[in-house]
């Protein structure tokens, strides 16, 4: 015997009892049984609102049956029923479930549509659906999108990205690539400060990364001339202690030399061997060369001095 014909609506009939059958069926097509022998009881006065329409696509999803999902929607606007932003959600996270995070895209701007305004908690779903199916780049480009729109970046939507890029080293290359192809360097850096405003604490899985990129935009920076900003993070990443690489303290000490802040360039030269960092050849050649440029011979000479020095001893 059918559900349908073991059903017998009472006058009293309410969207409570209605939820309550729903969530307790586990068969989709029982559920979509009740859902619609509860429809006909429109005559006597029912209606089905959010909450049912909410479980039944709830359902739907769950069942990867997207495109009557999404005519829920469309029935509910029809009955001028509330669309709420979970219901939206609920179909937005079941295409990224499975590995569709474009129609996730699609089914958030149909928001508006529904004259369901977006919160903070939209975005930051829709931007972790899009993370963490490696749709860096449209990542990315929604986070730009996220701001243009009043969303202000937050722990958790910062540390989606982090958290997501870390579970698949594969990622960390695309990120890199993201930072160094956005047309001016210090907006890669103005992600590092949100973090940091954010209070965002990377762990020890997190922390390598955190590393990585703090390198990675200093770097950057120092190709594209903001040395001023450069030094500034600089700083930070070492109050931070957050270490430095080779390849960071090479590009600041050129950089300074090739500018003729001596000042700069030596004082980080100082701090890279008192960190224990070996200065190569060319960081050698770029101090020195900045003395003899400056006519400062005797500087340059006690450098050369303790090079040699340090070989001899090396090599005792």
């Amino acid at each position: 015997m059918g559900v349908k014909t073991l059903l017998k609506w009472s006058k009293q009939i309410t969207p409570s009892k209605v939820e309550q059958l729903l969530r307790a069926e586990r068969d989709l097509r029982k559920a979509k049984i009740i859902f619609d022998s509860a429809s006909a009881e429109y005559s006597n006065g029912f209606r089905h609102d959010h909450t049912t329409f909410g479980v039944m696509i709830s359902k739907l999803v769950s069942a990867n049956e997207f495109r009557p999902a999404e005519e829920m929607l469309n029935r509910m606007k029809e009955e001028k029923c509330r669309v709420t932003e979970e219901i939206f959600l609920s179909i937005c996270r079941g295409y990224g479930r499975v590995h569709l995070p474009l129609d996730a895209i699609r089914v958030f701007h149909k928001m508006n549509d529904f004259g369901c305004k977006p919160t903070d908690k939209s975005y930051i779903s829709v931007f972790a659906i899009l993370v963490e199916e490696n749709q860096l780049k449209v990542a990315m480009s929604f986070y730009k999108y996220m701001r243009e729109m009043g969303v202000r970046p937050s722990v958790v939507s910062l540390n989606v990205l982090i958290k997501a890029l870390s579970k698949n080293s594969g990622t960390i290359g695309a990120a890199f690539e993201i930072f160094r192809e956005m047309p001016k360097a210090w907006e890669a850096a103005t992600y590092l400060d949100e973090m940091i405003l954010g209070q965002i604490s990377p762990n020890r899985v997190t922390w390598s990364l955190h590393v990585k990129l703090n390198n990675t935009v200093v770097q950057g920076l120092c190709t594209n001339g903001n040395l001023n900003r450069a030094f500034q993070l600089y700083l930070g990443m070492r109050t931070r202690g957050i270490s430095i690489d080779v390849g960071t303290f090479d590009s600041l000490v050129k950089c300074f030399c090739k500018r003729g802040d001596l000042h700069k360039s030596v004082r980080i030269f100082d701090e890279m061997v008192l960190d224990g960092c070996v200065p190569d050849h060319g960081i050698w050649s770029a101090v020195v060369g900045g003395f003899w440029d400056r006519r400062k011979v005797r500087e340059a000479f006690e450098l050369i001095v303790v090079e040699l020095m340090n070989e001899f001893v090396e090599h005792e």
